[in-house]
């Protein structure tokens, strides 16, 4: 089964299978990651490829989406091993 969730981008290495997951998602506050086995860069983009914010985060802290204004993201989640994207929502 596909996760809805993952984006395939072409020219973006990705590991086999990673299980990183973004809950909750939508988010209203905040999102956590799961998953990862060291710390990892997180950016979040607009779907126009607009950087919005990048941070050093580990597994299971509070990412707070304050900032965001209501829609669709894209959070590449990159570790050592891999560069992973997944799509956020973030919803008042």
């Amino acid at each position: 089964m596909t996760n809805p969730n993952e984006l395939k981008t072409p020219g973006i290495l990705t590991a086999k299978n990673p299980v990183i997951r973004l809950h909750p998602n939508p988010a209203t506050d905040y999102f956590q990651i799961t998953g990862l086995e060291d710390t990892a860069l997180i950016t979040i983009s607009d779907l126009h490829c607009r950087v919005l914010f990048t941070k050093r985060i580990v597994e299971n802290e509070q990412i707070s989406v304050s900032i965001l204004p209501r829609g669709v993201f894209i959070a590449k989640i990159s570790t050592a091993d891999f560069t992973i994207e997944r799509k956020l929502e973030k919803k008042i």
